[in-house]
């Protein structure tokens, strides 16, 4: 069952992929967005244990595909074991990258102040990310309901990043992680995030509709990014690096927000913006 839905995420994945080639980016952010969904209510329904040892299987088989049968996994400092192999819905695997190790004993089963503040980002990053969605592309007319929902958002969002960024702090001594460096890239990745959904506020709170959907595309994008991207970005790296444990970590949380602020002025700059699930060129003028 567990390895049936791991596959079911991979399989998702492509299926978002087909819409995303056709050109209907609606319907890929809904497909993705029910994923990210899904991803997350495992943390509510099964609890923060499962949910991790669910995203480490996710790794796991990718992972695997680039260890040998002859490799000594015991030598390699990127692998590691857990207790009874006690986060690992598949036993099939009994290796597994050294940051879902860390991930173990970051959040032990049973409920204490790193897991209620990892629950509360998860619920509240989630809705930002859905609400956003609905806000920026369902609700067509400007109105209560639009501004309403992007009031919501933003909260949702301030919560979500404040959260995110007490658990990132706590990742300055692991090693793993790259120490220190690693809360500076947190830093950087929920900074940049306030950083945009700020000047998306300010602009609307000063009237300016159109840099206000400008700052907000930009933040919209770079959730996505943080989101998503960083987890593919996790999965595909980690094969790449056997020896440097943290490489892998590192370049993902430097790199997802990264790609977030650039893929965001791509957005703009190729004119994207949604109208009857596609995008037109009305986002050209320069902030």
């Amino acid at each position: 069952m567990t390895f049936a839905m791991v596959a079911g995420l991979y399989g998702a994945l492509v299926v978002a992929a087909i819409p995303l080639v056709l050109g209907k980016y609606i319907l890929m952010q809904k497909l993705l967005l029910a994923v990210v969904v899904l991803i997350n209510l495992r943390y509510m329904v099964f609890g923060v244990a499962p949910a991790i040892a669910w995203i480490t299987n996710v790794a796991d088989i990718f992972n695997y595909l680039f260890i040998s049968q002859s490799t000594n996994c015991e030598e390699v400092p990127t692998l590691a074991t857990l207790p009874s192999n006690e986060n690992s819905l598949l036993s099939m695997y009994t290796y597994h990258p050294t940051w879902a190790n860390q991930l173990y004993f970051h959040f032990p089963s049973g409920m204490n102040y790193s897991t209620l503040i990892l629950h509360v980002h998860v619920i509240f990053q989630t809705a930002c990310l859905a609400l956003s969605f609905f806000h920026i592309f369902m609700v067509k007319q400007f109105g209560s309901m639009k501004r309403l929902l992007g009031q919501l958002s933003a909260w949702c969002g301030v919560v979500g990043l404040t959260t995110a960024l007490m658990v990132g702090l706590e990742d300055g001594k692991v090693e793993s992680y790259g120490g220190m460096r690693s809360v500076y890239g947190w830093i950087w990745m929920a900074g940049s995030g306030f950083f945009l959904m700020g000047k998306g506020v300010l602009a609307v709170l000063q009237k300016d509709i159109s840099s206000h959907k400008r700052w907000m595309t930009r933040y919209y994008v770079s959730m996505w990014c943080d989101f998503l991207i960083f987890r593919l970005m996790l999965i595909v790296v980690t094969p790449l690096f056997s020896e440097c444990q943290s490489c892998a970590m590192l370049l993902c949380i430097w790199g997802a927000p990264t790609i977030g602020l650039l893929l965001g002025q791509v957005v703009l700059s190729a004119g994207f913006l949604e109208e009857d699930s596609k995008w037109t060129s009305q986002y050209k003028k320069p902030c």
